[in-house]
């Protein structure tokens, strides 16, 4: 064999493990893009349905979650990279597994609310969506989401091992998940009312980004997105 192509080959395989042990949040990106996939399937296979497509309890939850970490887990990578860097390498993995199974809780909570409130036909509607953006809007503009946006960039200390180790990165993400969705929930039950719709979740996580990048919320495109998507589901209602 070419020694010059077993030279190329062990490059590339040593350069593609640096990548991966220097991004050690990669899994979690990788399961962003899965739930997108998922969702966007979900999206194409229930199109001729419109906005009366209606699941059971289970199944609602489940593709909240899903929905949860299409939109959600690119806004909390930041999080995610803090926690593996503030652990042992040997445990990084396991702190980030920590971390999302805590930030994860806080939206399943919310997620069974909303599941059980999808039962109600008046969430099946286009004007219900619109409505809910209109409500995220008005959110945007108290204090209280303020608060909530602020301590989305907390990053507190976290023991190297043991089990106030796994304490503290469940601890965190369960924080983290808390604040998210004290800041994003409107927006969050506007995007389920709208069926999970690509133009809802692709706006919806765009505004997102605006909230949370880089660290001065661009409230006034915030605002304007938020109306827009609302406008957008008013007027469907209007042809539907």
């Amino acid at each position: 064999m070419n020694p010059t192509f077993i030279d190329t080959r062990e490059s590339a395989n040593g350069r593609l493990q640096l990548f991966f042990w220097m991004h050690p949040e990669w899994w979690t990106v990788a399961i962003c893009g899965l739930a997108w996939v998922a969702m966007l399937f979900h999206a194409w296979q229930h199109a001729a349905h419109g906005s009366h497509h209606f699941m059971p309890l289970a199944s609602e939850t489940g593709y909240w979650m899903l929905m949860v970490a299409a939109m959600m887990l690119p806004l909390t990578l930041a999080s995610v990279r803090v926690t593996a860097n503030g652990s042992l390498w040997s445990r990084r993995h396991r702190a980030i597994a920590g971390f999302l199974a805590g930030y994860f809780v806080p939206w399943l909570v919310l997620g069974i609310v909303v599941a059980a409130l999808r039962a109600a036909s008046w969430t099946h509607t286009y004007s219900a969506a619109s409505l809910a953006f209109v409500v995220a809007a008005l959110w945007q503009r108290t204090s209280v989401h303020a608060k909530f946006l602020i301590d989305c960039h907390r990053r507190p200390p976290l023991a190297p091992a043991g089990w106030q180790a796994d304490r503290d990165c469940l601890r965190f993400g369960g924080f983290i998940g808390v604040v998210c969705v004290g800041s994003c929930w409107p927006l969050m039950v506007a995007c389920t009312f709208a069926e999970h719709g690509l133009v809802a979740m692709t706006g919806g996580m765009a505004i997102g980004a605006f909230e949370r990048f880089p660290y001065r919320p661009r409230a006034t495109a915030m605002l304007a997105g938020t109306l827009a998507l609302a406008g957008y589901y008013g007027l469907r209602a209007a042809l539907d």
